[in-house]
């Protein structure tokens, strides 16, 4: 076994050498790389804060971290570039940096979309039952606060809006066999059993000795306890762990941690599955942005809060705010003036998406509509169901009239009107996943149909009720979901639009 480790050590020391360069072209490098990078990632930050702005999203994109270890890379490179120190000094500095790992993790970042946060911590804690060490449940930890009895995950990147998980490593292939001879690991590929691969190839690696594992092991197994217990819409996030100096297929030792990791459930990208070069920031930078509206499906449900935005008056053309209007219609009119609902929000979510609601949701916005609604509200309340005076109208006049009573443009192969379909409460609830009923307990008859309706048939609900929204995604990430069951896809508009009241609607 140790002359396997030599002999593999040892082919790599041969591969690894190389000529001794001038510290300074070193420095400088180092320095010209990092300013690069870091003004990559200024420039990423930029558009980030400007999409934030402007679509109003729920939750800010946590980039702290990554910016604060950018800049003090570069204060470091900078500080040792005018230092007047030794060669041997200047190469001692030089090897201290992080640059390396700075690059591996933002050409990684490149290939992702959704970025969410960057070096997140996350927790779980570990139960002693009579069988036991049983699962662990999330914990919302700040790093400060781990104590005994609590572990924590360390997150490179959150990407796919929360949904994935990734982790960088630049571990070289010669610092995992040292840290394999110095735990003694049995590696004889002749024999499975002396690898230590009986509990990942039967699945059992939690019942496995943490202590006896290299790093990137006890990594990948703290990335799978801590996704396990921090579920995003019911499911725990996809978790990839990306080796960008070791190559699988080359080392038997090596595969054999590979497939450790592996065991866990966890995606495992290695330096030769990867591509050479990152791709350009401009190429990609739309699609870093966090975008609700990129796993859209193809038709969607419209909830009564989006019923009611897509009539209202306030989006539609400018209001006088008059003394007798309710607060909360005052505030809209304030916000509408300064960012439009529609082409702002709505209408980029819509786009050309075909376009339904529950009867119960049509019925709840035509009894507001009857009791507040003006005259162009009602109007449009028809044409956007082609109901009532609007009934049996090609959609092309339907879209003609819609427009005639706006100032923004609609978007390209808008589509009017919106199909009303029955929610069939009974039969959604017993087709879906069995914390449904649960949900169904907590919620009004009206957001049962709207919701379930959207979640039985798997197509994406439209709101800006976040109270509702956040209530099923707590039940939920609660009581879990059985794999191959997913939970309700809803897309939450930032801002909500009432009716602009009738004169008979006084404070």
């Amino acid at each position: 076994m140790a002359d396997l480790l030599a002999a593999s050590l040892q082919e790599i020391d041969l591969e690894d050498t190389k000529t001794v360069e001038d510290p300074q072209k070193v420095i400088q490098d180092l320095l010209g790389r990092c300013q690069a990078l870091y003004a990559e990632v200024e420039q990423y930050i930029a558009a980030v804060d400007a999409n934030q702005k402007g679509s109003k999203l729920l939750y800010s994109v946590e980039y702290k971290g990554l910016r604060n270890d950018f800049k003090s890379e570069l204060a470091f490179l900078t500080k040792i570039q005018a230092a007047d120190m030794s060669a041997e000094k200047s190469r001692n500095y030089t090897s201290c940096s992080n640059l390396l790992y700075h690059e591996a993790l933002w050409a990684t970042a490149k290939r992702c979309t959704g970025l969410v946060a960057f070096r997140k911590y996350f927790f779980w804690k570990k139960e002693r039952g009579i069988k036991g060490l049983s699962f662990q449940k999330g914990l919302n930890l700040s790093k400060s606060s781990l104590t005994k009895g609590k572990s924590a995950a360390l997150v490179d990147i959150v990407a796919a809006e929360g949904t994935e998980w990734v982790r960088v490593s630049t571990t070289s292939e010669k610092r995992l066999l040292f840290d394999l001879a110095k735990l003694g690991w049995q590696n004889d590929s002749d024999s499975n059993e002396d690898m230590g691969m009986t509990d990942a190839q039967n699945g059992n690696w939690e019942e496995d000795d943490d202590e006896d594992q290299v790093d990137i092991v006890k990594s990948a197994r703290d990335l799978a306890h801590a996704a396990h217990a921090n579920p995003t819409r019911g499911r725990p996030p996809q978790v990839r762990f990306v080796l960008t100096r070791i190559q699988s297929g080359k080392l038997k030792e090596v595969d054999a941690v590979l497939d450790k990791m592996r065991a866990t459930g966890i995606q495992v990208e290695c330096a030769n599955e990867l591509p050479q070069n990152p791709p350009s920031l401009d190429s990609v930078l739309p699609d870093l942005l966090v975008n609700p509206a990129r796993s859209l499906s193809e038709t969607l449900n419209l909830d009564c809060t989006i019923l009611l935005a897509l009539i209202s008056d306030i989006s539609h053309a400018q209001c006088p705010i008059l003394d007798w209007y309710p607060s909360e219609v005052r505030a809209q009119i304030q916000d509408e003036e300064n960012e439009k609902l529609l082409p702002t929000h709505l209408y980029p979510a819509i786009g050309s998406h075909p376009m339904v609601c529950t009867e119960e949701a049509a019925a709840q916005m035509n009894l507001i509509v009857d009791t507040l609604a003006t005259d162009q509200e009602k109007t449009r309340a028809n044409i956007l169901l082609a109901q009532r005076s609007h009934n049996n109208i090609p959609s092309p006049d339907l879209l003609a009239q819609w427009a005639s009573l706006s100032t923004h443009r609609l978007p390209p192969n808008f589509q009017l009107p919106v199909r009303v379909v029955p929610s069939n409460l009974s039969a959604a609830i017993a087709k879906l996943p069995w914390v449904a009923t649960k949900i169904a307990k907590e919620l009004s008859p009206l957001n049962n149909a709207i919701f379930f309706y959207g979640w039985a048939e798997g197509i994406t609900t439209l709101s800006s009720n976040r109270t509702r929204a956040k209530q099923i995604e707590h039940a939920i990430n609660e009581h879990g979901l059985e794999d191959g069951e997913a939970g309700p896809h809803i897309w939450l508009c930032g801002e909500s639009r009432s009716l602009i009241a009738k004169q008979g609607r006084r404070r």
